[in-house]
């Protein structure tokens, strides 16, 4: 950032947003007949996540379990740490040392797009006919499913995070730091995938 040609925390400056540009949702539903089907889609774009969950998969922050392709994609030199591939120039992930304290420094690195595409919703219904069941005037028959697809650029397990991560307090000026805290990734549970059969009627 000051052009010194070195990276120091002199370089460090505010960068991305974890508040969308915008966000946006589609309700829709159709009947054919005794069918039905409505689902809802809803979508956030323009903000940016900071994972803090690299500082330990990739960094190893402490001994923990690591990503599948660290050996493969790290830039090694052969016989370095159990690499057996040549340095790479263009490799996804810095050398393997659990002693390198540099390189899991906050940086752009932890930083990603926070942009996705949810089907939050899905449900298929049959209404059956009224002399099906004798003794039930009206029943309708459902499949429902929560959850059932994101679409997301986000290699984190889930781009819809918590309002805060739990963080709670003010800051030194007194202000909010939830606002702060907000769009930080340190492993929140993602949201579940529901499937639902049901039933509605009246007697």
């Amino acid at each position: 950032m000051n052009s010194d040609g070195k990276v120091t925390p002199a370089d460090f400056t505010i960068i991305g947003s974890p508040h969308p540009d915008f966000t946006a949702g589609l309700d829709f539903s159709l009947r054919r007949g005794a069918w039905d089907l409505s689902f809802t889609v809803f979508g956030t774009f323009g903000n940016q996540i900071f994972d803090d969950q690299k500082d330990f998969y990739i960094f190893r922050d402490f001994s923990t379990n690591v990503r599948n392709d660290l050996l493969t994609n790290s830039w090694c030199m052969t016989g370095d740490d159990g690499c057996t591939h040549p340095a790479d120039p263009n490799a996804k992930y810095p050398r393997i040392d659990q002693n390198d304290a540099f390189s899991r420094q906050v940086s752009s690195y932890y930083v990603e797009s926070g942009s996705y595409v949810r089907l939050r919703n899905l449900q298929i219904g049959y209404t059956l006919p009224p002399a099906f069941i004798r003794w039930v005037p009206l029943a309708r028959i459902y499949v429902q499913a929560e959850n059932l697809f994101t679409i997301t650029g986000y290699n984190g397990l889930d781009p819809s995070l918590p309002t805060a991560g739990g963080a709670t307090g003010t800051g030194l000026s007194g202000e909010d730091i939830r606002d702060q805290y907000r769009g930080v990734d340190r492993g929140s549970y993602p949201t579940s995938r529901i499937f639902t059969v049901g039933i509605t009627t009246n007697f």
